[in-house]
């Protein structure tokens, strides 16, 4: 198999998902779920360095602090996990059905491989949405983009097809996610 550099995922996303076509479904999982629990790790950060108050180190906070961020460390990891699992269901079950539209026979492994990749971008950026104006919809932009990409791959559609698939999916989620995305 081949390799595929970064640089090629952006000018010939479809030479890296024809690469990604190849792979496992376990092994997109893997990836989908380091992610998720990378960006909880990057969100967490600041309780570590910061602690409850200003200029107070673990030292002086005794064992008990030290157990409480450990306790809520495990506890958003775990929150983490089970969000990105139910949230990757809900966008693979909607594609799906949109899917089911144009005929689609292919199984459900190749539509949650599609989302995996297609929430990618809403994993790592989500954090911006709160800070950065129209961060969603740009989010779901990059999430519709790849669903089409995806969609066109994965389940060997037509472009039409595939746009049907990755704008009804889009269409769906924002809706579902309006307060999120505006």
């Amino acid at each position: 198999m081949d390799t595929v550099s970064l640089s090629n995922a952006f000018t010939d996303p479809r030479h890296l998902f024809e690469h990604l076509k190849q792979t496992s479904l376990r092994e997109d999982l893997r990836v989908y779920f380091t992610l998720v629990l990378a960006t909880s790790v990057l969100f967490l950060l600041p309780m570590y360095f910061l602690g409850s108050e200003p200029g107070m180190e673990y030292s002086t906070m005794g064992l008990p602090y030290i157990v409480d961020i450990a306790l809520a460390t495990v506890i958003q990891l775990a929150w983490s996990l089970v969000n990105g699992a139910v949230i990757l269901l809900v966008v693979s079950l909607v594609e799906h059905f949109f899917l089911l539209f144009v005929d689609e026979n292919r199984g459900f492994e190749r539509t949650m491989k599609s989302a995996v990749y297609a929430l990618v971008p809403a994993i790592l950026f989500g954090w911006a949405v709160a800070v950065v104006p129209h961060a969603g919809l740009l989010l779901l932009v990059c999430f519709s983009l790849i669903t089409y990409v995806g969609t066109r791959v994965f389940h060997e559609k037509s472009r039409d097809r595939a746009a049907f698939v990755a704008l009804a999916t889009g269409a769906a989620l924002l809706a579902f996610c309006a307060r999120w995305v505006l």
